[in-house]
């Protein structure tokens, strides 16, 4: 297979070379990467900690930047138990802290790989056969350095992120039986006892089967039937959780205890503010409070004007196959676009409110945003766009790793 007849490089070469490069970027910041210099990666291992010494769930009674470093309390426990095995073979072998965040950071990758894989899954089920747009999001999703930092980190973004790409790839078989909506109700519970944010998904599941239904795809019984099950299961998983909060602390969304809130100059500034480190949080950030960001953002803020050029740019001839597969996929594009406004708004709002709306906020929904960009990056007018776009993520990608090992204390 090959993207131009002129061109013979196939679409699994480049993605091996992606994958790989990937991993390294990985392994290279769990190695040197120095312990808890992370953005919350202390709060979390005291967490796994506390569940394995105590085995009960802990109490937030801390806020951000408390010498306890305990601020993570409140969040669902579902990734920390799930590393809790982890821990205690690392602690029974190492004993050294240093050591045990090593191993649990390995868990971080084994996540990601993951999550590559029901990327692989998600193309094929939305029968996107482009091999440019196949590369393009992939690259994205195993070279984005903001997401090669956080997957190469302790922190329960990295089971959400996961578990997200398992909710496309069942929302993209688009033929509701009993056994996909108990699967899709069960992982988006299971998302929901890994970090309340999985809520983003919510709008997109309901949307979904309504169009399909509208379009007459989908018979209407079989449409109601598939949200009761799916949106009824995961309700009911993640009831106990949301009454222990209630029970606790008198709120469902006890992470607004957490921290105090911001007081800016003006409405204006504070959503100029919010908006621009999601931007520069999502690109390319590392370090114990992305302190290590500036000048490679501005890399990612050329990409995106490189898609705006895109979207502006009139095809020379027009695809003898819908790249995107539009008359299959619109209605899974309504849906996906749907939580992804959804997930801005929410973002946008927690920064604003707190100052920590980050971009890593977005990865439960990479997909989507690399299949939005993908398609106005393909219409550039760009011979071997695939060659020129895998060396870029791959300079991008380890260029950051470099400077970020340079800036890390020693």
């Amino acid at each position: 297979m090959s993207f131009r007849s002129d061109h013979p490089v196939s679409a699994r070469s480049l993605f091996f070379a992606l994958l790989v490069v990937g991993l390294l970027c990985r392994v290279a910041f769990v190695w040197f990467t120095p312990a808890f210099y992370a953005p919350d990666e202390q709060s979390h291992y005291h967490y796994v900690q506390h569940l394995a010494e105590h085995h009960s769930i802990p109490v937030l009674n801390s806020k951000l930047g408390d010498a306890s470093n305990e601020w993570e309390y409140y969040q669902p426990p579902l990734y920390y138990a799930l590393l809790v095995p982890a821990f205690q073979a690392a602690q029974a072998v190492f004993q050294q802290p240093a050591a045990i965040v090593l191993v649990l950071r390995v868990f971080s990758i084994l996540l990601w790989l993951l999550n590559v894989w029901f990327g692989v899954v998600l193309l094929r089920r939305m029968q996107i056969k482009d091999e440019l747009i196949r590369v393009l999001v992939l690259g994205l999703v195993c070279l984005l350095p903001t997401y090669a930092f956080v997957s190469a980190t302790i922190n329960n973004d990295n089971l959400l992120a996961t578990l997200g790409g398992a909710v496309l790839c069942l929302m993209a078989q688009r033929q509701p039986a009993w056994n996909t909506s108990l699967a899709l109700g069960l992982v988006l519970g299971l998302a929901l006892w890994t970090k309340q944010s999985a809520v983003v998904f919510l709008p997109a599941i309901a949307l979904l089967p309504v169009l399909d239904a509208s379009r007459q795809r989908l018979a209407w019984r079989a449409a109601i039937r598939h949200l009761a099950i799916a949106l009824g299961l995961a309700t009911l998983m993640y009831l106990p959780w949301a009454l222990r909060n209630w029970r606790l602390y008198g709120t469902p969304t006890p992470e607004y205890l957490a921290t105090d809130r911001l007081m800016w100059p003006s409405f204006l500034y504070g959503v100029a503010s919010a908006a621009h480190n999601l931007a520069k949080t999502f690109w390319s950030v590392s370090g114990l409070s992305n302190d290590v960001n500036y000048p490679f953002p501005l890399l990612g803020f050329g990409v995106l004007v490189l898609w705006l050029v895109g979207q502006q740019t009139p095809a020379q001839t027009e695809p003898a196959v819908d790249p995107a597969n539009l008359k299959h996929n619109g209605p899974l594009f309504c849906a996906f676009l749907l939580a992804l406004g959804f997930n801005l708004v929410l973002v946008l709002r927690f920064g604003y409110l707190f100052g920590m709306g980050q971009g890593r906020h977005l990865f439960p929904l990479l997909y989507p945003v690399a299949l939005v960009l993908a398609m106005g990056w393909r219409k550039l007018p760009v011979e071997r766009l695939e060659l020129w776009a895998t060396g870029f993520w791959v300079i991008y990608a380890v260029s950051f790793v470099l400077f970020s090992l340079t800036r890390f204390p020693h």
